[in-house]
């Protein structure tokens, strides 16, 4: 302040000085002309300039808030989330499905809004963490497997509670899906779907990298085109399900119950498929590049243009199977011990037939018309 007002002297007296010379006044009677209106002028910039600096810079309360805010997030703020989730698990627990989808939309929004928050702060570990909790609700849900009776293939649902059930869970589903896409940047995330009864849905073009969904229920699922690159799909029933064009590389199907579905084009790079249930499953072109097929039931499945040619054949048994132009190095059997290899029974031309077990369908190429009903 001493400095502020010493410079402001020097101005005025410097004007005075200014005004006596080039008026040919005598000193005194410049300051008498001269200070007042330059005093006056100095005071108005000095308040103007304050009033421009306390526009463009915060206060160091305002400043500490912001900072903590961005540092954390604020006890209030962690209290109206977890109570919106509360309200939402409240509503997911009503008998009225309309209920229950507000439910549905709910978490979902929450689940979306601490990813948010997560991006916003420089310390994301709490957002990230109540994020977590709402994924393993979300599973919960879908696990608990609520007012759901065993899916036969093949059937229709009459409208009715568990009709509703399945639209909303698949809805329920679908959304996760599109929140693990939309913020893959925050992850990886834990997804947990063990046991989980997934029927019917469609889920085509679904991203599912790494999800755990052991003994799960697939029966007629539709996850043609997915990316299930790394997930866990063992012991689960997938009959009729539908994995064409499904991106399968690394993932655990060892024990799947897959009969009859439809895995055309679906990259199985370094797939475990030990001990599956692939009884006339269609696999058209597939190319089971390192894919371990130890023990496998494909007993009438259709291996056309398939390529097994660094695929793990241990013990598989390959009845009754359609291999029309597949590129295998070697076949077992049932009646092929462990540790030695089928002899290869070739075609001169270009090793179609190598099993002997050749379907004599004309339509053996035709993929459309071997496609199975669903």
């Amino acid at each position: 302040m001493a400095t502020v007002m010493a410079a402001s002297l020097a101005i005025i007296t410097t004007i005075c000085l200014l005004v006596s010379a080039l008026g040919d006044v005598p000193f005194n009677r410049a300051w008498d002309l001269a200070a007042l209106p330059s005093a006056v002028i100095l005071l108005a910039i000095a308040l103007l300039a304050s009033i421009v600096s306390s526009m463009q810079r915060p206060s160091a309360g305002r400043q500490r808030r912001y900072l903590r805010r961005r540092l954390e997030l604020e006890p209030v703020q962690l209290h109206q989330m977890r109570s919106r989730t509360r309200e939402a698990l409240r509503l997911l627990a009503e008998d009225h499905s309309t209920l229950r989808r507000a439910g549905v939309y709910d978490l979902l929004a929450i689940t979306d809004d601490w990813c948010h928050l997560a991006r916003i702060v420089d310390r994301p570990g709490r957002a990230l963490f109540e994020h977590e909790r709402c994924l393993d609700l979300i599973c919960g849900y879908l696990r608990a497997n609520r007012r759901l009776s065993r899916w036969v293939p093949g059937t229709y649902i009459e409208a009715g509670d568990e009709r509703e059930e399945r639209e909303l869970r698949e809805e329920l589903c679908l959304g996760l899906i599109a929140h693990l896409t939309s913020w893959e940047s925050l992850g990886p995330f834990s997804v947990n779907l063990s046991g989980a009864d997934l029927s019917g849905m469609r889920l085509r073009d679904s991203g599912l990298v790494g999800v755990v969904a052991r003994a799960s229920v697939l029966t007629e699922t539709d996850l043609t085109g997915a990316d299930l690159r790394g997930a866990d799909l063992s012991e689960s029933a997938a009959t009729r399900a539908r994995f064409s064009d499904a991106d399968l590389g690394g993932a655990d199907l060892t024990g799947i119950q897959a009969n009859q579905a439809v895995i055309n084009g679906a990259n199985v790079t370094d797939a475990r498929l030990c001990d599956a249930h692939l009884r006339g499953a269609q696999l058209l072109g597939t190319v089971f590049d390192r894919t371990d097929l130890s023990g496998a039931d494909l007993r009438g499945a259709k291996l056309m243009r398939a390529d097994l040619r660094t695929s793990v054949l241990d013990g598989a048994n390959f009845d009754s199977a359609d291999l029309t132009d597949a590129r295998p190095p070697a076949v077992r059997g049932p009646d092929v011990p462990r540790g030695s290899v089928a002899p290869i029974a070739s075609n001169k031309d270009n090793d179609r037939d190598f099993s002997g077990r050749l379907a004599s369908s004309p339509d053996a190429n035709n993929y459309e018309t071997m496609r199975t009903p669903i």
